[in-house]
């Protein structure tokens, strides 16, 4: 797992470099993994028994959804969080990173992202602390060094209280 989340590293700090952004993956605190994981727990909790609710409270109004971006074959990767729960509760519990999900085994990282300033947030921070639950996903009948795809449930902190930020996803 570390040598996907690795990739992912350095995937990032390529695609942001070119952009004039500069990123670096660090260890979450642990104070903050601790914080980010309770939310996240809860966030899982409302996916698997639809609380629509409790997921808008713990979403940005507006996030990021790489996956439904690719899906939707657009550019446009920022949706409400309305349009994203929607999907979400009807899509992912029929995949296999929902089973990825259930398992409970996920890294956590931090993005520390330099010059990055989000549609969906309003921060006048030079550098944005994005929190990362990755899971690895498997397909073994793919081309050896292929068999997965990488996704990352992303969280940011805002006004004090961590917040769903976006789904972002490599193979």
């Amino acid at each position: 797992m570390a040598k996907y989340i690795l990739i992912a590293a350095a995937l990032g700090v390529l695609l942001l470099s070119s952009c004039g952004q500069q990123m670096r993956m660090v260890k979450t605190s642990k104070t903050d993994s601790l914080a980010v994981e309770a939310v996240w727990k809860q966030y899982v909790r409302a996916i698997a028994t639809k609380n629509v609710r409790t997921l808008k409270k713990l979403s940005l109004s507006k996030v990021y959804c790489q996956p439904c971006a690719t899906q939707a074959n657009t550019a446009n990767e920022l949706v409400t969080a309305d349009a994203y729960i929607k999907s979400t509760l009807r899509t992912l519990p029929r995949t296999k990173l929902w089973e990825a999900v259930q398992t409970g085994k996920h890294v956590v990282l931090t993005e520390k992202i330099k010059n990055y300033k989000p549609q969906n947030i309003n921060t006048s921070d030079e550098v944005l602390n994005v929190y990362d639950i990755w899971y690895v996903t498997r397909q073994p009948d793919k081309i050896k060094g292929y068999e997965g795809v990488r996704y990352a449930f992303q969280f940011v902190k805002e006004q004090g209280q961590f917040k769903f930020f976006g789904l972002t996803s490599l193979r």
